[in-house]
């Protein structure tokens, strides 16, 4: 009886996990996790990165907007959201939405160059209420895309790829000292807390539904 007990409860287990493996948060968690790691391995010396970073947003429409990956060097800011999606992956730059497709079935989603555009501008605030001129880059990585179909802008890539872009930029534009103080700004105002998480994904899905 026992023993009975235990497989329902291990096969119940498993079923959850399974599900969880499959759910679209776990997968992007994954998505996140790998690209971090990819940009943990740019020069220290030059590089900070920060991740899943919550700021107040430049948008009226919605109170905070949520940053996958922020790479703050001498070099420039640079923005990256993270889709971890599979499959073929269609779109131009200035569509709404841009497709997945995996073997027949096709699934729209929100343009992530325009998600992130609300990303820069919120990042951009920040820095400029500290007086410090520097370009910020938006970037979108597709780790785990079989194939990607994206025209009409070059800021969308692999993962590898998104690391060469940010390393294309080699030119000095601020100083150490002020890197650092971009880095502590973006920590202190970012928004810490499940509820506002929570309340902010409620926000962007009827944004995007809107």
């Amino acid at each position: 009886m026992g023993s009975s007990i235990l497989i329902v409860l291990l096969a119940f287990a498993l079923i959850i996990i399974l599900e969880l493996r499959n759910s679209s948060r776990f997968i992007g968690r994954a998505g996140e996790h790998f690209v971090n790691n990819k940009l943990g391995k740019l020069d220290p010396n030059y590089y900070i990165t920060l991740s899943n970073i919550l700021l107040p947003s430049a948008n009226n429409r919605i109170s905070t907007t949520q940053i996958d990956q922020i790479v703050v060097s001498n070099f420039g800011v640079f923005c990256v959201e993270t889709k971890a999606y599979s499959g073929w992956i269609f779109g131009r730059a200035g569509d709404k939405y841009w497709t997945q497709v995996i073997f027949h079935n096709k699934t729209r989603f929100y343009n992530p160059l325009w998600q992130n555009y609300g990303h820069v501008k919120a990042i951009e605030n920040l820095v400029t209420s500290l007086n410090i001129k520097i370009p910020i880059y938006s970037y979108v990585a597709f780790p785990d895309a079989d194939d990607l179909k994206i025209t009409g802008t070059d800021s969308v890539g692999y993962a590898c790829d998104i690391i060469n872009k940010i390393k294309s930029h080699n030119q000095f534009v601020i100083s150490d000292v002020d890197r650092g103080r971009i880095v502590t700004a973006i920590r202190q105002a970012n928004i810490a807390g499940r509820d506002t998480l929570r309340e902010h994904i409620k926000n962007v899905k009827s944004l995007k539904d809107s």
